[in-house]
């Protein structure tokens, strides 16, 4: 899954990259700046979702892992929507992401319940 991450986050990181910085146009930079924010989110998630034992913290970090990616999907679609990419592009890169989420699904399936119980009546 992580592997894959890797190829998701190549081609959002190219992406990003062919928005505009500067120039009288902020809009692309402040994309820009939200998509690199969603993209780096998700490794250190992975990672304390694997070194934690309890569920309800394994569901957590999962469910920013899936707000972040979708997050990014919808600044690379308001990129392409708004003319400062290429549909073809976002394309390539959501085509990566399917495969990442069919990798995360099954990952996800292998988290065990466990009896600890959420304050705040999430994943019960």
């Amino acid at each position: 899954m992580y592997k894959q991450w890797r190829e998701v986050f190549g081609m959002a990181t190219a992406f990003a990259e062919n928005l505009a910085d500067d120039g009288e146009e902020k809009h692309p930079a402040s994309t820009k700046a939200l998509i690199y924010e969603n993209l780096m989110i998700v490794v250190p998630k992975i990672i304390g979702a694997i070194s934690m034992d309890l569920y309800v913290l394994k569901m957590e970090n999962a469910s920013n892992i899936r707000t972040n990616c979708k997050q990014m999907m919808e600044q690379i679609g308001f990129a392409v929507l708004m003319g400062w990419a290429d549909d073809t592009h976002k394309k390539v890169i959501e085509e990566a992401l399917v495969k990442f989420r069919e990798l995360f699904k099954q990952w996800v399936s292998t988290f065990q319940k466990d009896t600890y119980e959420d304050e705040w009546g999430l994943f019960v």
